[in-house]
Order: structure tokens, then C-alpha cells, then sequence
């Protein structure tokens, strides 16, 4: 038997541990800014100073609530983990590490799985030795109770300012409102002046897509400074501070400190009169009115298609009795793929489109016409770009260049 002797690589023996460290500070304050960059540079020296080690970077995360697991360099730096660049990461404590307590054990161990340490300075705790993550387990939960019940204390002095009716900073904040040297809401003429048009055209039934498009074709900057959308709009319509009200505490926090809407979650208070009303309170519940009716429309399930769509005067009383405004040719009844009623131009449906564009009339609108003779059905749009359909005298209208109906195309 031969036996071969295999020595150890000395390389890897002499191979410095390549080290990095965490840093991150809740807030973007100018104080906390500079004690990052304390941190920053503490911990530089700290690991350049360290002849065993090789300094890889500090990972540092501004701003961000220790709660969070998506926190950008967090996150990179586990990723620069998993790839093999890292054997040691220096971080001054539990609690600048993560808050919560799952986070902390999910991501150590990890890290220990791939044979990657985690040191923290304050507790003088190494995640690899033996009782490293038994010691780090109980501080990392009294890290966790001491942030929670300082996160208490805060919530219960909001709620008390609540329940004494003390607005939010963030309600000076809403479009249209601004503050005096009272701390008072005070209305913004100019965008009162947009809140007031946005109520006007959603009691007349214009929809909230009408709505921006108008006025972002007037210029009219959104409250974030560019162009208007479906969201804001329909933001502005729900929001009470308009009719003079406000509602506090209308979102909360939960276990993990992620803002949701407070849906009987925790406690609100609805106060009426707080300040100068934009719109009346009365139009601002007919437009709540308007917006409820078409929210039910569309929510409403259309009835499915009848199995049988036989064109019978006596199931489509209307055949015969609606005619397309640019051929002549009558309108068909026909069911969408969404099982949506219409009544088509004929020549569009059953040669093409480029023979005629037709017009495709909504089945609702014309059983609620109430015809007793033909009609020529006309489309149009009104200044607001609403869709609308007008019927015409058949005998009356052609498709003539002097008809006295005639509309441009």
C-alpha cells in the first residue's frame, strides 16, 4: 500500500478574513448624518487596524427604521454574503443590526450556515461561537421590548392629542390647505379653485379619467407638481377635510411598523367643523352619491349571455328601429365577450370596418329611449370627452351632406 502525504494549502491557511461592517440610523436628520459618517469611519479604522483582517466595506443604510428587512445596503450586503465576499460582519449592536427579533435570528443564521460571523461590539457576541446565538436571542428581545414600548409611549401621546381633537403635521400637508402663524388651516385660493372644478364635473357624472385628463390638458400642475391622475383625483373627491371635516388616525401600524389604512384596527376620531370648508358639505355628499352609483354599476356581475340569442322582434323589440348615421344600414343586436349588450352598425359587423366605422350603442341606453319609430342613432362626445348617443327621426336624417342633423365625423 502507498500512502501520499497532501499538505495543507498554505495560502489558505495565511488568507486574511475579509471583513465588512453594518451601520444604519432611523432617521435623515443632520445629527444622525453625522453620526453615520462617525460610524462610517470608526469602523474603517477599526477593521484596517485589525492585521488578520481585510477590510471589504461599510454596508450603511440612512433613514430606515431597523424594523424593515428591505433596507437597501441590508440587503446588498447579505446578497455580497451569499456570494462568498464576506467571511466577518462588525456591527456595534443588536439593535443597529435589526429591531425585530425574528430579522435577527432569520439573517445570523443565515449567515452561519455559510460559515459567515456576525460580531456586535456592545454585547461581545460572535453568532459562530457556541453561545453566540443563545446570548444573542435574549438581547436581541429586550432590544426588540425596549423599541416597542418606546413606540407605545409614542402612539398613546398621538392618541391622546387625537382624542383632544389636535390635528396631524401631515394634514397641512392635503391640497388646497396650508397653516398660519397659528398652527390654523387656512385655505390655498388657486388650488381651492381646482378642488372646486374636480367636485362640479363629478356631480355632472364626468368620470375621475375625465377628470385629469382635463386638467392636465389646462396645465393644471397635481398636487405632486406634474400631471394628474386617476388616484389623485379620486383622492380629492373622498378626502372630508373638503367639506370642512377631518378624520384622525387613519392609518396605523402594524407588528412589523408597516403603515396600513385603519379599517377598526385602532381607534379614530371624526370631527366635523375643524376648519374653512372648499366645498359645500351638501355637494360633497351628492358626489359621494354619484361616485357610489358608479362604483355599484361596475361592480355589478353582468347576467350571462342567453344561450339562444335569437333576433326575434319578440325578444329585441328594437330590430328594425335603430340605423347607423353613416351608411344607412341598421343596427344588429349583438353580445361582447363580456357578455355586454350593444346594438352595431350591420355593414361594420358583417363586412368591415374600413366599409363603414359604425356605431356601437350600449343596449341600457336604448331601452331607456322609449322608441315608437326609427331612429338614427348619432354618437358624440361632449366637452368633457363623456361618450353620449342622440337618436334622430329616421325619415328625417340621411347621410347627406345637407341633412339637417348631420354631424361632422
Amino acid at each position: 500500500m502507498r500512502i501520499r502525504v497532501i499538505k495543507p494549502n498554505a495560502s489558505k491557511l495565511t488568507r486574511k478574513l475579509r471583513v465588512c461592517a453594518y451601520v444604519r440610523v432611523s432617521t435623515d436628520s443632520d445629527e444622525q448624518e453625522g453620526s453615520l459618517d462617525n460610524q462610517v469611519q470608526y469602523f474603517t479604522d477599526y477593521i484596517n487596524a485589525n492585521p488578520e483582517w481585510e477590510f471589504v466595506g461599510v454596508y450603511a443604510d440612512r433613514g430606515i427604521s431597523g424594523f424593515k428587512e428591505n433596507r437597501p445596503e441590508f440587503q446588498r450586503m447579505l446578497a455580497d454574503a451569499r456570494a462568498g465576499n464576506i467571511d466577518l460582519i462588525v456591527v456595534k449592536s443588536i439593535s443597529r443590526f435589526a429591531r425585530n427579533t425574528e430579522t435577527t435570528l432569520n439573517a445570523t443564521r443565515e449567515l452561519k450556515s455559510l460559515g459567515i460571523g456576525v460580531f456586535f461590539q456592545l454585547q461581545n457576541i460572535n453568532t459562530l461561537t457556541t453561545s453566540g446565538e443563545l446570548l444573542m436571542t435574549i438581547q436581541g428581545a429586550f432590544a426588540q421590548a425596549e423599541s416597542e414600548g418606546a413606540s407605545q409611549v409614542g402612539k398613546m401621546v398621538y392618541q391622546r392629542k387625537f382624542s383632544q381633537g389636535v390635528r396631524s403635521h401631515a394634514s397641512a400637508n392635503t391640497y388646497a390647505f396650508g397653516v398660519d402663524e397659528y398652527n390654523e388651516l387656512t385655505v390655498v385660493p388657486e388650488e381651492a379653485k381646482v378642488v372646486k372644478l374636480i367636485f362640479d364635473l363629478a356631480e355632472q357624472g364626468v368620470w375621475a379619467s375625465k377628470i385629469k385628463e382635463k386638467l392636465n390638458s389646462d396645465g393644471i400642475p397635481s398636487p405632486k407638481g406634474s400631471k394628474w391622475t386617476d388616484s389623485q383625483i379620486a383622492r380629492v373627491l373622498r378626502n372630508v377635510m373638503y367639506k370642512g371635516d377631518i378624520i384622525l388616525q387613519k392609518t396605523y401600524k402594524d407588528s412589523h411598523r408597516i403603515s396600513k389604512p385603519n379599517k377598526g384596527e385602532a381607534d379614530q376620531w371624526y370631527i366635523t367643523d375643524d376648519h374653512p370648508a372648499i366645498i359645500d358639505p351638501a355637494q360633497w355628499e351628492r358626489v359621494q352619491t354619484v361616485r357610489a352609483e358608479r362604483r355599484e354599476q361596475l361592480d355589478t356581475p353582468l347576467p350571462p349571455a342567453p344561450e339562444q340569442r335569437r333576433s326575434s322582434r319578440n325578444q329585441y323589440p328594437l330590430t328594425n328601429m335603430l340605423y347607423c348615421p353613416y351608411c344607412g344600414e341598421k343596427l344588429i343586436h349583438k353580445w361582447s365577450k363580456g357578455s355586454r349588450e350593444y346594438w352595431a352598425c350591420k355593414t361594420n359587423l358583417k363586412v368591415s370596418a374600413s366599409a363603414c366605422k359604425g356605431v356601437w350603442l350600449p343596449a341600457h341606453i336604448a331601452d331607456a329611449w322609449g322608441i315608437t319609430e326609427p331612429v338614427t342613432v348619432v354618437p358624440g362626445k361632449d366637452e368633457h370627452g363623456m361618450s353620449y348617443f342622440t337618436a334622430y327621426p329616421k325619415e328625417e336624417y340621411d347621410t347627406s351632406e345637407d341633412c339637417p342633423y348631420r354631424k361632422e365625423d
